[in-house]
């Protein structure tokens, strides 16, 4: 496995990893593996997956997440996970997030990404987007480099999730970040309604979950012969437009719910940014 190798984190803040990254020099980057045993969580790290600066964004002026409200409840926290049926490393965290999909207070959304595939077993849901995506957080987070597993809350905190008690932290920290503005989003009528102050923008993304518990034989790769858990597998994720503040509608497509799939409206402060608002459909 020539394009990875593994660290062990000692740290609850991945930022120490950017850090190691920051230290380690091309004799290190030619190995396939790191370890060491003073370390807790392993990660996969994609290391010809090296971040580039995503195009333009849409931000609120002092890039910090905006607070979010919906009609008689509060905005969901939106979990996401990204991960891959090709990391041995996926497992726990998956294990991990998987039940907080039964908390009416969440949105758990699973990404599976594709830069894995090579190592033996394509991911059965892996889609190309969710590598996108996952990179324009790791532009945001300043991060050197994609890895998995990653846990992302409202869009401001990550870390890997492996750890009950760092993912409590990651939670903690993404529903208890700084606010900047308030969001309301709604939807009714075919519309999706959203207000807010005037100076503030987001993107308005609707996202096409499967909410059904998958298990999946793995056939190869680092977790050949496993049964592998997946729920709320995300299979679609549209723009339906852009917010420029103040009171705006957009039309909401038809919804595709072959085999049982679920919808929810994302608002996010642009690519990569806080999550300011959102909504189960």
């Amino acid at each position: 496995m020539k394009d990875l190798f593994r660290m062990f984190r000692h740290k609850d803040k991945i930022g120490g990893m950017d850090e190691m990254f920051n230290r380690m020099g091309t004799d290190n980057m030619k190995s396939d593996r790191m370890m060491d045993g003073s370390m807790d969580d392993k990660v996969c790290i994609a290391k010809d997956n090296m971040v580039a600066p995503m195009g333009d964004s849409l931000m609120i002026s002092n890039g910090t997440m905006a607070s979010s409200t919906m009609t008689h409840s509060p905005s969901p926290t939106v979990i996401e996970l990204f991960q891959s049926q090709g990391c041995s490393s996926c497992p726990p965290a998956n294990d991990n997030v998987i039940p907080l999909a039964d908390d009416s207070d969440k949105l758990v959304l699973t990404y599976e990404v594709t830069y894995w595939d090579y190592l033996g077993w394509p991911g059965t849901f892996a889609n190309k987007a969710w590598d996108q995506r996952q990179r324009d957080y790791s532009v945001a987070f300043r991060s050197k480099s994609v890895y998995t597993p990653q846990v992302i809350v409202n869009g401001v905190s990550y870390g890997v999730g492996s750890r009950q008690k760092e993912l409590q932290t990651i939670l903690h920290d993404g529903k208890s970040a700084p606010l900047a503005s308030s969001a309301l989003v709604t939807v009714s009528m075919g519309q999706v309604t959203v207000t807010g102050p005037d100076n503030s923008k987001g993107i308005v993304q609707l996202v096409l979950y499967d909410p059904q518990n998958h298990k999946v034989a793995i056939g190869g790769g680092e977790n050949r012969g496993r049964n592998l858990p997946h729920r709320n597998i995300v299979r679609d994720l549209t723009v339906l437009g852009t917010w420029e503040g103040g009171k705006q509608q957009f039309p909401l497509p038809k919804l595709n719910n072959a085999g049982g799939l679920k919808a929810a409206i994302i608002i996010q402060n642009g690519r990569g940014g806080a999550i300011t608002a959102a909504t189960k459909i």
